[in-house]
């Protein structure tokens, strides 16, 4: 029983701060990168964000190594990079640009 009551009031506790307010939040601006860098590149991508203490540290940008095709590195970030800008409100220390090879 004490465990219980001890969820719940962790449960109103965390939502009392905003924190899933944040989470729900970086997640739709994420969405909004994946979404333009799909409609206008045709760049199929995961975005992954790294909040930490309440700064943006890492934004992880990842395409299949299809998508990426014969783009440069160069060519990628000239894509990425201004769409990362754009949508997320402050600047990330790191923004990270990952090819994923599958086997």
């Amino acid at each position: 029983m004490q465990r219980y009551l001890f969820v719940f009031v962790l449960a109103l506790l965390l939502a009392g701060c905003g924190k899933f307010d944040d989470l729900f939040e970086l997640m739709e601006v994420a969405e909004a990168v994946e979404t333009e860098l799909a409609e206008r590149h045709g760049l199929e991508c995961r975005v992954m964000v790294n909040k930490v203490n309440g700064r943006l540290k890492t934004v992880n940008v990842g395409l299949d190594q299809e998508e990426a095709g014969d783009l440069t590195v160069a060519d990628i970030v000239a894509l990425v990079e201004p769409s990362v800008r754009r949508h997320f409100a402050e600047t990330p220390e790191i923004l990270m640009i990952t090819i994923m090879i599958r086997k």
